[in-house]
């Protein structure tokens, strides 16, 4: 369905970019009458204004069963709580952590749970709304740039600044975790 629609959306904007490119020119040297493109022109303004209605009201139709079901702020606040738990995994056992063992499981959090969840960025702002979505958002992403700072330090050798940036980045998802508390 969604994709009849992106498709009449389509030619309603070329049927309307038609139309429009087709006024004000001297019928005698344009194959398309001034009429002719008047009705191009409202034609397909008209598709994409049916369109756009039917897009709407298939999101707010989505919407209520989404808002009904709750799952899909479930599996946000779960992603997130498991994140958290790696995160505070290797705050904890800093101290015995070599810079290869730190950069694996770094890597290894950063390509799965993280990616996980911040693949699906665009479906949580539209789930929860921007302004609560922004809130929770800080905390992901400045804890996955101190992660991605703590993996590159210790890369270089530099074990001791990586590891000092371990407890910034729990802090970051600690508040990420109770801002998404918050909305359930």
């Amino acid at each position: 369905m969604r994709t009849i629609i992106h498709l009449l959306i389509i030619i309603g904007f070329c049927a309307a970019s038609l139309g429009a490119a087709g006024l004000g020119k001297p019928s005698a040297a344009d194959s398309v009458s001034q009429s002719m493109a008047v009705t191009i022109l409202i034609t397909g303004s008209l598709l994409l204004v049916i369109c756009g209605l039917v897009t709407k009201s298939l999101k707010k139709s989505a919407g209520a069963e989404d808002a009904e079901a709750d799952e899909p702020a479930d599996d946000f606040a779960t992603l997130l709580a498991e994140i958290s738990g790696e995160i505070r995994d290797l705050d904890d056992s800093r101290a015995e952590l070599s810079p290869t063992e730190l950069t694996e499981r770094i890597n290894s959090l950063l390509k799965n749970q993280y990616f996980d969840l911040t693949s699906r960025n665009e479906e949580l702002a539209a789930l929860l709304g921007f302004s609560v979505y922004a809130t929770i958002w800080d905390g992901v992403a400045s804890a996955e740039r101190l992660l991605l700072r703590a993996w590159s330090m210790a890369t270089d050798e530099h074990l001791d600044e990586a590891i000092q940036e371990l407890p910034r980045a729990r802090s970051h998802i600690e508040r990420a975790c109770a801002a998404m508390q918050k909305v359930g």
